[in-house]
């Protein structure tokens, strides 16, 4: 009987994969991340939804239709964020073959600006078309990156990701707001023409991963099903990007609603300083950061 060979450390991209990311702001590498990982990072989600072990600065968000019908635990947690500081999580964020893709894609040295483990329980809602520059204050757009991978088969039923393809080559960020028939949590692109562009609907499977331009346009669906979809989620930032002033902008909205939270938790902080913090380098070179 032949042993499988431990997974490689690394994952070198075709020039035919580049250019696909290229044209389309979106790529898919199938089984990408190994299952170890997957398992324990979701074990890990499990036993904080449990309570069982403490989850320090990561915040919780409850899905607020499942909590009004009475949901606990991990029926009601729709996500764990900025995961990235966390021992068992940050084998996901600082993984050596999600690194060496980034790497390739947007160059080093890069930070992880932020991260989630998202869980669409049964009757979850969708998350509208938006774009997630929208939520950054630094630039330029082309040295930043999203990683997503799939911790289940991820289909059209329960709600996989879907994506516009080349809509990122438009370089325009739509302004965004909260919509009918979706969280508030979660704004979506105001333009209704926008929602009914021809989408790529990205089904996956454990340990597949895509990666994506921060302008392209993408959502999920409701999770129909009496199942679970979960996944793993980071974007990565290269060293030299900059912070902007989004005020009279598309983002200064976004702007105060962040400010607002911190100083509702107590912390008076910029837009900018509230993303220095929640920030992670993961540089090997000891260059000084810009971010």
């Amino acid at each position: 009987m032949q042993i499988a060979s431990e997974m490689a450390e690394t994952y070198t991209i075709s020039t035919e994969e580049r250019q696909f990311y290229e044209d389309n702001g979106y790529l898919v590498i199938k089984g990408l991340i190994d299952f170890t990982c997957l398992y324990g990072c979701k074990q890990r989600f499990i036993n904080i939804c449990k309570g069982v072990v403490d989850r320090g600065g990561m915040v919780l968000v409850k899905e607020p239709s499942l909590a009004a019908k009475g949901a606990k635990g991990e029926q009601l947690i729709n996500k764990v964020s900025e995961i990235h500081f966390d021992e068992v999580f940050s084998s996901y964020t600082e993984h050596p073959r999600l690194l060496h893709v980034l790497r390739q894609l947007v160059g080093a040295p890069l930070r992880v600006v932020n991260s989630m483990l998202i869980n669409k329980p049964p009757a979850s809602a969708r998350h509208p078309p938006h774009q997630d520059l929208y939520y950054f204050p630094f630039r330029p757009a082309e040295k930043i990156i999203a990683a997503w991978t799939a911790i289940d088969d991820v289909t059209i039923d329960n709600g996989c990701l879907y994506v516009v393809p080349g809509s990122h080559k438009r370089n325009i960020l739509y302004e965004h707001g909260n919509l009918p028939d979706s969280n508030k949590m979660y704004h979506g692109i105001l333009d209704a023409a926008v929602s009914q562009e021809r989408r790529a609907q990205l089904e996956m499977n454990p340990g597949d991963t895509v990666f994506f331009h921060p302008l392209i346009v993408h959502g999920s669906g409701p999770n129909t099903t009496t199942g679970y979809r979960k996944s793993l989620t980071a974007h990565y930032a290269h060293e030299d990007c900059h912070y902007i002033d989004v005020s009279r902008t598309v983002q200064e909205p976004i702007a105060r609603e962040v400010e607002a939270e911190a100083e509702r938790r107590g912390f008076r902080l910029s837009f900018a300083d509230v993303w220095q913090y929640k920030s992670k380098s993961i540089a090997s070179s000891g260059l000084q950061s810009k971010l």
